[in-house]
């Protein structure tokens, strides 16, 4: 049975029957792969899916050309505005010109019998020269065009992505996001190209060569011209319509195979310690499989439509030449120059009516390639600022700088899915006071890292309210606020570059001086010396290329360099061993001084010496006080305490103390 036919999607009603459940059990070092079952790479198109994804609607095509228009006429730069009306205005010559290669064969030959037609060639070789020219013209003109449409198109891109909320990134998958840009950004300039330079030439050519053959040679012509133009119009769009839709189900497909290579690659450790190297390619194999099927019937249609249109243009061509060959023998209306001029006229015709098709297909694939990225530039910021947001003001009345407090109050707050809601924090309340430490501890899912998230804002409360020193974190800039924290995560992920720039992340315009003092501070000094290339050592992608406790030091280094009034650690020091973490708490505590601190921990050895620990549990704040009031009740941080005092690792770690 095949893993797509066998996929269980996420919205699904159906239930995980008992037999599969026990295939997964049954066949875990076998040939099969049940695990893919529920991976959502393998998620197939259901019919009304794929019926979505056959055409984009009318408002959809609006919509990308008020996305498409201002990077082609930007409103900023006038020389943008000159250099597209420049190159529309050499493309609109060069057909003029092109229509006067027929008029020149028709001379060259009808001459030849009596003399040699010098003038003839050297307008013809004249001619070719200037076309030639006026084409490379076009070309120098607008390649800036090109190059500030791809660079405003990523900027703006690249703003979005980032002023996106968390929610949005923790449910994208990297590979998607990253082929949804690239492809995107490309499709914006390629539409522009075939819009300019593609279809509005073949309009204009096939105009004017209508208007010459009716003028010159009567309404005949002309008519089977625009007849044959009509038919193989509405067949290309016709075709292109219906094949189309494989493209789209082609390019999702596409996606899924990325999306399997990105996290494989992302993963490359979790893949040897599973030694699941055959797997992942397994299933990427199906993935592709699934891809070049779908794109095979694309190409299929592709060929179809091209017989189609050679077919109608073979036809045009044939009823045109055997009428002017009638009129040239039968009452020798035309010459045999006439004849050669008819024939490449409507030649002429033929060669961009077959890129109208062409560029049919080539824009309606680009708008393809397009939506995602336009859907991305539409989507509104979950949390975004008030319109007349103040900075953060942490100053007296004497213009000096104060240390913040920070006050939750009252505050619930829920994650919510398509399927369900989830309440995380139910009328939480507390105060961190200027200059103190309040630590949060509790069972995993308790709501720790949420509150911190919250204080960050990457999430809006449903209830309550965020103070920092007395200003409602809704009212002022995200900007402001974020400068004034530092947080130290659990999860350190690192810039794929040297240390000196993943700590200097934390103070752009730092001296050398101060990068080697937060070094100092945070222990890691002596690594960066010892290691051959100093500040200069790559860490790696996600900085990989590092011990967890070295990519532990160096989020505290950057953090000790920002030196921000509000202070967040998130297990800074788990990831230490026993010695280092001593030295590295030593150090955080000396930085805690004159900050005002919230910790979230696990190891409570951690957190003793705080001003107040919050316990929190199924959402509310079930203990607060000391760590010498809170074992005094014998309550829950009383149970963690002693769960952490005789569990083996700590055991193990008094004897490496000792």
């Amino acid at each position: 049975m095949e893993v797509k036919q066998r996929v269980i999607l996420p919205d699904s009603k159906k239930q995980i029957k008992e037999s599969q459940i026990n295939s997964i059990k049954g066949n875990v070092y076998g040939s099969t792969t049940p695990l893919a079952l529920f991976s959502s790479s393998a998620k197939t198109l259901t019919k009304k899916e794929e019926l979505h994804l056959k055409r984009p609607s009318w408002e959809m095509i609006t919509s990308l050309w008020r996305t498409l228009f201002p990077y082609l006429w930007s409103k900023n730069s006038n020389s943008i505005k000159i250099r597209v009306i420049l190159s529309i205005s050499s493309v609109f010559l060069w057909k003029l010109l092109n229509l006067l290669v027929p008029v020149i064969y028709k001379n060259i030959i009808d001459q030849l019998p009596n003399s040699m037609p010098w003038q003839w060639l050297l307008c013809y070789g004249v001619l070719v020269l200037v076309q030639k020219n006026i084409w490379d013209f076009r070309d120098i003109v607008y390649q800036p065009v090109t190059d500030n449409a791809l660079r405003n198109v990523n900027l703006e891109t690249f703003d979005k992505v980032h002023s996106l909320g968390l929610s949005y990134h923790l449910s994208k998958k990297s590979g998607s996001l990253l082929k949804t840009t690239e492809k995107g950004s490309y499709a914006v300039v390629d539409l522009m190209h075939v819009i300019l330079f593609d279809t509005l030439p073949t309009f204009i050519e096939i105009i004017m060569v209508t208007v010459f053959l009716w003028c010159s040679y009567g309404y005949t012509f002309a008519c089977i011209n625009v007849f044959s133009v009509l038919v193989y119009s509405v067949f290309t769009f016709m075709i292109t319509e219906w094949r189309n839709q494989f493209r789209r189900i082609a390019n999702y497909k596409e996606g899924q195979s990325t999306d399997i290579r990105s996290d494989s690659f992302t993963n490359f450790e979790t893949l040897k310690y599973f030694t699941a190297e055959s797997f992942e390619r397994h299933r990427y194999d199906i993935a592709l499989l699934d891809y070049y099927s779908t794109n095979m019937k694309a190409k299929w249609t592709y060929i179809l439509a091209s017989m189609g249109q050679a077919s109608i243009a073979a036809v045009g061509t044939v009823v045109a030449l055997t009428f002017a060959t009638w009129k040239a023998t039968g009452n020798n209306q035309f010459s045999i120059g006439d004849l050669v001029a008819i024939n490449t006229l409507i030649m002429q015709v033929f060669e961009p009516l077959q890129w109208i098709g062409s560029s049919y297909r080539m824009i309606m694939k680009q708008f393809t390639d397009m939506e995602n990225l336009v859907d991305l530039l539409n989507l509104k910021p979950e949390i975004s600022d008030i319109p007349d947001a103040q900075d953060l003001d942490l100053s007296d009345s004497n213009g000096d700088t104060i240390l913040p407090s920070i006050h939750f109050n009252n505050v619930s707050f829920s994650y919510k899915t398509e399927t369900a809601t989830v309440k995380i924090l139910d009328g939480v309340s507390f105060r961190v006071e200027p200059g103190k430490s309040v630590a949060l501890v509790g069972p995993t899912g308790a709501g720790k890292s949420t509150v911190f998230r919250l204080l960050c804002r990457f999430y809006d409360v449903d209830d309550g309210e965020v103070l920092v020193e007395n200003q409602n974190i809704k009212n002022i800039t995200q900007l402001s606020l974020r400068q004034a924290i530092g947080v130290v995560p659990q999860d350190t992920v690192l810039f794929n570059d040297t240390i000196a720039y993943n700590i200097g992340f934390g103070k752009r315009e730092a001296t050398d001086e101060e990068l080697i003092d937060a070094a100092r501070r945070a222990q890691i000094l002596p690594f960066i010396e010892s290691s051959p290339d100093g500040f200069l050592t790559l860490v790696g992608e996600r900085g990989l290329r590092l011990s967890g406790g070295e990519k532990q030091r160096v989020a505290i280094a950057r953090t000790l360099l920002k030196n921000p009034p509000i202070l967040i650690l998130d297990e800074a020091t788990s990831a230490l061993d026993s010695l280092t973490e001593k030295k590295i708490q030593q150090s955080l505590n000396e930085v805690s001084k004159g900050r005002t601190t919230l910790i979230i921990a696990h190891r409570l050895s951690t957190i003793i010496h705080c001003d107040e620990i919050l316990v929190l549990k199924n959402g509310i704040i079930a203990e607060r006080g000391t760590h010498n009031q809170l074992l005094s009740i014998q309550g829950e941080y009383a149970n963690l305490w002693n769960q952490q005092l005789n569990s083996p690792d700590n055991i193990n770690k008094e004897e490496d103390d000792e």
